[in-house]
């Protein structure tokens, strides 16, 4: 479509003057931030000091990185700090350092600093956290010369050190949502700075696409060179205009629906935003209200299936309900593990003879190899299983035994505890030990129009790791995990951990002795078991857990 053409449907559409206007859900997986985004805006940055006359290196190089906390006015105090010609070319926007413990400073007389950091994570330009070791020690430089006799600073990384405290002050987490070639909505957790234009940093995200953790298992449907006509998201009457340029009228109508789930569902529970309008260069286009209550996690499950003296099913308030035409062909294989199927019509049962799918109809083989690990269901009914007789490759199988292989280069020299797909079967993750220790590992699947699984994304993401041995991992919900390690103290204790893929820190939840197994649920809510010594199923209290079922034998994953 030429620029002659675009510009004469702008003018057409001046004069019908079309209505697109969306509402924004107003529940979901994301929290309600702030009533009023002013409130944002006055507390999101600290108010440090700049340069004082005659300060020397060390003195320049920590205020600098002090003052880089306030992002006000283009981070303006910050810039005090550097020499004028450097001023403008250092780019805050490139990434986040973030710090944990003392920062070592050295310098030597060439006018060269270097501050040791103890990263816990890092955050690239396009907001993605990556977790780090903080144990191993990271040298950043800087350069410093003399400006009308005061020390300045004439080379510094881009990006910016933020104590973790500070960095949760000012940073907040989103939850954006691209689109699998199935068209399923792709949810990725992004970082943003807590401030008014929050909506314009979200849409020109959402333009530039999902990152490399799930590129290749997902996509965003704008057309290829849209970006924002203005500057920011104007919102009037919490209505958030989002003008775009040109290439948007490239769109067809499918694509126009896309686009709309994808900033109904990203800018859900945005606070003062509850409406939205699509425009170009002005003019409110055409869009229709899009559907996506199926897009949100599925199963409001509030019992968890398990076995407990024998007997297979959904455990609650104390008692055990069979499940009808399930419970007696599960006992019957034996079980060593089992995974339901999302809506808890089916199952993969791991026995002695391998992995077998189990419905209401029938009980059938599906992967005999030996020494499998617990498989997945994924929601389109993929029965993902793992043999560390040939590491380095998984298969995804159909209730047909048909099944498609694809390679795990990256477990081939590794010990795996646990493997599992996300409850929205868009993530593989696999819990295991190297030489190093405990590593939890995350990469994207890659679908074809269908669902058929195809490959995986190229990024492998390391999100948590731990000195002590791997036990078990279970999924929450798309993003969210549950894992169990050891915590090398007497006792046999193991360590609860729970975290966000690129999301929030990974925090302790308490130990369980004994502990042997963890499942997160499989629903909306997390609903946190773990298999405990003495055959006791254990729920989360507090900070701790506590006892709520013995004679266990097995807890049942879900997905």
């Amino acid at each position: 479509m030429t620029r002659r053409i675009r510009s004469a449907m702008l003018a057409s559409l001046a004069v019908l003057a079309l209505t697109a206007c969306a509402t924004v859900p107003d529940s979901g997986p994301v929290r309600e931030g702030l009533p009023n985004l002013a409130q944002v805006e006055r507390g999101a940055y600290l108010n440090p000091q700049g340069p004082i006359s005659g300060a020397d290196q060390e003195t320049i190089v920590r205020g600098f990185v002090r003052a880089a906390s306030s992002h006000a006015n283009g981070y303006e105090i910050a810039r005090e700090f550097l020499a004028p010609t450097y001023a403008e070319l250092w780019d805050p926007g490139l990434g986040v350092f973030v710090n944990e413990g003392p920062q070592q400073y050295q310098s030597t007389e060439s006018g060269l600093a270097v501050l040791t950091l103890h990263v816990s994570a890092t955050v690239d330009s396009g907001g993605t956290m990556t977790p780090a070791n903080p144990e191993q020690g990271t040298d950043v430089q800087f350069e410093l010369t003399k400006v009308n006799g005061e020390w300045r600073i004439s080379s510094a990384p881009n990006g910016i050190i933020l104590d973790r405290s500070t960095f949760s002050a000012v940073w907040t987490t989103r939850q954006l949502y691209f689109l699998s070639p199935d068209q399923r909505l792709v949810p990725e957790i992004r970082w943003f700075l807590r401030n008014s234009a929050m909506p314009s940093q979200i849409v020109n995200a959402l333009l530039q696409g999902p990152s490399a953790l799930i590129s290749g298992a997902a996509r965003s449907a704008f057309p290829e060179g849209t970006t924002l006509s203005t500057r920011d998201v104007a919102v009037v009457d919490n209505t958030a205009v989002i003008d775009f340029s040109t290439e948007m009228l490239d769109a067809d109508d499918s694509e126009m629906a896309a686009i709309t789930r994808q900033l109904e569902m990203s800018l859900q529970g945005l606070s003062g935003v509850s409406r939205f309008q699509i425009a170009v260069h002005g003019t409110v286009l055409a869009g229709g209200d899009a559907a996506i209550s199926e897009e949100t996690p599925a199963g409001e499950h509030q019992s968890i299936a398990l076995m407990k003296d024998g007997e297979f099913g959904l455990a609650a308030g104390g008692s055990l309900t069979p499940m009808n035409g399930l419970s007696d062909k599960i006992v019957e294989l034996r079980p060593e593990a089992v995974t339901m199927s999302p809506d808890l019509n089916s199952a993969a049962v791991l026995n002695s003879d391998g992995v077998a799918l189990v419905t209401k109809e029938r009980s059938i083989g599906l992967d005999i190899r030996d020494e499998q690990i617990a498989p997945s269901i994924d929601a389109l009914g993929y029965i993902w299983t793992y043999s560390e007789t040939q590491p380095g490759i998984i298969r995804a199988s159909t209730p047909d035994v048909h099944w498609t292989e694809l390679a795990v280069p990256w477990l081939s020299d590794v010990e795996v505890a646990a493997i599992r797909l996300s409850t929205g079967g868009n993530r593989l993750a696999a819990l295991v030990q190297d030489e190093t220790g405990t590593k939890f590992l995350v990469v994207g699947v890659v679908r074809d129009s269908k669902g058929l699984p195809v490959g995986l994304t190229e990024e492998v993401s390391l999100q948590f790791w731990d000195s002590g041995a791997p036990i078990d991992f279970d999924w929450i919900s798309d993003n969210r995990y549950v894992l169990l390690s050891e915590t090398g103290l007497l006792g046999n204790s193991a360590r609860v951990t729970i975290g966000e893929v690129s999301g929030r820190f990974a925090a302790e939840s308490g130990t369980v002795s004994g502990g042997s197994s963890v499942s997160g649920g499989g629903g909306r809510r997390a609903l946190l078991r773990v298999l405990g010594e003495q055959h006791r199923m254990f729920v989360p209290q507090g900070s701790g857990w506590q006892p709520s079922m013995n004679n266990v034998d097995l807890i049942a994953k879900v997905g």
